[in-house]
C-alpha cells in the first residue's frame, strides 16, 4: 500500500467537483438531460436543496454530453447570483460577455451588446447576436446553463421570475434558435420550490436529491480506493450518518482521510467513523448555516425539538418521546403553538427533507448531532420567545404611543371602523386568559395586530378628549349606544394588552431556565 503522508486528499468540500474522475452518484440526472434533449425538449429544469451538488452537477454536464452524443455540445455556466440586482440589459450583455469568453471566441468574430444598445433594440441579443455564435459553432449545440435562476430580483430585473423564464422558453424554443439549449437550475430558497414548480410546469422537471446506497458507496470508495480500505460495516455508518447527502459524505470522507493519513492506518472500521464525527461537525459548521438559516423561527424550534426528543428517547429507553419527540415541549412548559401548528410544520420539514416519512426524527443523523451541539431546544426556545417579543412589542408601542396623545377624530360609520373590533386574534384570544403575548407568533400575525391597532387608534384618541368630541358631534340614542360600547371594548383591549405583556415577561424567565428532565 501506498504511504498516505503525501497522499493530497481526494474528497472535496468547500467547492463544487469539476473533476469527471471525482463526480459519483448522478448518473440518474445526466441521462435525464441528455434524454430530454434527444426528445426534442429545449428547456431542462433541475432543482434541489442547497449543498445537494447542483452546481458539481452543472460543471460535469458538459463533459457527459461530449461523451453521449457525436456532434457534441458547447455548454456556457451563468451563475444568475452574482448578477441577481442587475437590470435584464445588463444582465443579457453579462451573458453575452460569459458565452464570447467561455467558448473562447475572438472579438472580431461575435460583437458584444452593450445594456444600452439592448435597451433600445430589444431583439439585438437574439437577432444579432446569436447568430454569430451559431456561426462560429456550425453544427454544434450551444447549451445555456443558468444556476440560481431565482436568485434574480424581480424588482430590478423589471420582470417576474415567471415572466422571465416565459421569454427564455420562447426565445429557445424560436425557429432561429434551433441550435440553442437551456438547463435551468434553481433551489437556492427551499421555500420558494413550490412556487417555482408551477413556473416550470410545462417543462421536464427532475429533483437533485439524496443519492441512493450504490451512488454514496462508490462516493465513499472510489476517490481513495488506492489508498484506503473501508470496511462495510464503516460504509454504513457512514451512509447511516449522512442519508445519502453528498455533501456530509464528502464532509465524513475527508475527516477520515485526514485521520488515516496521520495514523498511518490503510482500513477505515466503524470504530474510526464514531470517532471522526465530532470533527466531522467542526468542518461541517460552515456549510451547516445555509441548513439552518433556510429556516423560520418555529421550524428552527421544532427541528431543534425533534433532535433533542430523540436523544432523550434513546437515553432514557423512553417509548413516548420515540414515537413523539416533540412532547419534549411539554416538558419545557412550553404552549405556544398549537398541536394543529406544530403538525403543520412537521409536515413542511418532511416535505423539504429535514425530517423522516413520520416525522419523528431528524434525516441526517450527522445534522442531529450539530443541532444538539450548536442549537438546543432551550436556546431555540429562547430565541422564539425573544423575538416575537420583540415584533408584538413594536406594534404594542403605539398603545403608549396613544394614551399620551389627545387629539380628537370624526368617528363615521364605515365597513372599517365596524370591523376594528372583530379582529380574529383578539377575539380568539381574549376568550382565553392563559394567552400572552407570544401566541401572536408569526409576522403575518405581528403584521394583523399591528392593523389592528392602528384602526383603534381613532377610538383612543377619542376616549382621549371626550368632552371636545362631544361638543362636535351629534349623536342620537342608537349612535350613542354604539360609541358607548366601542369606547368600553377600546379600553379593555389596551389593559388585555399591557397585562399580556406584563405577563409575557414572567414567562420568559421561566422558559430560560427550564425544568430538568424527568421521566415519565
Amino acid at each position: 500500500m501506498v504511504s498516505l503522508k503525501s497522499q493530497r486528499n481526494p474528497y472535496v468540500i468547500g467547492r463544487p467537483i469539476s473533476e469527471r474522475e471525482l463526480f459519483y452518484g448522478r448518473d440518474k440526472e445526466l441521462f435525464f438531460v441528455w434524454q430530454n434533449f434527444r426528445k426534442g425538449e429545449k428547456v431542462v429544469f433541475l432543482h434541489g436543496e442547497r449543498r445537494i451538488g447542483k452546481s458539481s452537477l452543472l460543471q460535469n454536464i458538459r463533459e457527459f454530453l461530449d461523451e453521449n452524443e457525436y456532434k457534441g455540445y458547447a455548454c456556457v455556466s451563468f451563475d444568475l447570483e452574482s448578477h441577481g440586482q442587475n437590470t435584464l440589459e445588463s444582465l443579457l450583455e453579462r451573458l453575452a460577455e460569459t458565452i464570447v469568453n467561455q467558448l473562447d471566441i475572438k472579438p472580431y468574430q461575435a460583437e458584444i451588446p452593450t445594456a444600452e444598445e439592448i435597451k433600445v433594440q430589444k431583439d439585438i441579443f437574439c437577432n444579432k447576436f446569436l447568430p454569430q455564435i451559431y456561426a462560429k459553432l456550425k453544427d454544434t449545440k450551444l447549451v445555456l446553463l443558468l444556476d440560481e435562476f431565482d436568485a434574480l430580483e424581480p424588482t430590478y430585473i423589471g420582470a417576474t421570475l415567471e415572466s422571465l423564464f416565459g421569454q427564455i422558453k420562447k426565445v429557445v424554443e424560436s425557429k432561429s434558435n434551433q441550435q440553442l439549449f437551456a438547463v435551468i437550475f434553481a433551489g437556492r430558497k427551499s421555500t420558494d420550490i413550490s412556487n417555482l414548480l408551477k413556473i416550470f410546469k410545462k417543462v421536464p422537471i427532475q429533483e437533485i436529491g439524496f443519492i441512493d446506497d450504490k451512488s454514496a458507496t462508490e462516493l465513499i470508495t472510489e476517490p481513495a480506493a488506492s489508498f484506503l480500505q473501508y470496511e462495510q460495516k464503516s460504509i454504513e455508518a457512514i451512509i447511516k450518518f449522512s442519508s445519502g447527502h453528498p455533501y456530509f459524505i464528502q464532509i465524513i470522507c475527508f475527516t477520515l482521510f485526514s485521520r488515516a493519513r496521520e495514523l498511518e492506518k490503510w482500513e477505515v472500521t466503524e470504530e474510526d467513523v464514531e470517532l471522526i464525527i465530532e470533527r466531522a461537525v467542526e468542518l461541517a459548521e460552515a456549510g451547516l448555516a445555509w441548513y439552518w438559516e433556510a429556516l423560520s423561527v418555529p421550524e428552527k424550534l421544532v427541528f431543534s425539538a425533534v433532535a433533542e426528543g430523540q436523544k432523550i428517547a434513546v437515553e432514557k429507553q423512553d417509548q413516548r418521546l420515540k414515537q413523539d419527540p416533540l412532547k419534549i415541549l411539554e416538558i419545557y412548559n412550553f404552549p405556544h403553538l398549537s398541536q394543529d401548528k406544530l403538525q403543520k410544520i412537521v409536515t413542511e420539514l418532511i416535505y423539504r427533507g429535514f425530517l423522516n416519512k413520520q416525522g419523528n426524527q431528524v434525516k441526517i443523523e450527522l445534522v442531529r448531532r450539530w443541532l444538539v451541539q450548536r442549537h438546543p431546544l432551550w436556546q431555540e426556545i429562547r430565541e422564539f420567545e425573544k423575538g416575537d417579543k420583540q415584533e408584538i412589542e413594536q406594534a404594542y408601542q403605539i398603545i403608549d404611543q396613544l394614551n399620551q396623545e389627545k387629539s380628537t377624530v370624526d368617528i363615521a360609520e364605515s365597513p372599517k371602523h365596524q370591523s376594528v373590533l372583530k379582529h380574529e386574534n383578539l377575539e380568539e384570544y381574549s376568550k382565553n386568559p392563559n394567552y400572552n403575548v407570544y401566541d401572536f407568533k408569526t409576522r403575518k400575525n405581528t403584521r394583523s395586530l399591528k392593523s389592528t391597532i392602528n384602526q383603534h387608534e381613532f377610538l383612543a384618541r377619542g376616549l382621549g378628549n371626550r368632552k371636545s368630541l362631544a361638543d362636535k358631534i351629534t349623536l342620537n340614542r342608537e349612535e350613542k349606544g354604539r360609541l358607548c360600547i366601542a369606547c368600553i371594548v377600546a379600553l379593555v383591549t389596551v389593559i388585555f394588552l399591557a397585562f399580556t405583556t406584563s405577563n409575557g415577561k414572567n414567562d420568559q424567565n421561566n422558559h430560560i431556565n427550564p425544568q430538568p428532565y424527568i421521566s415519565p
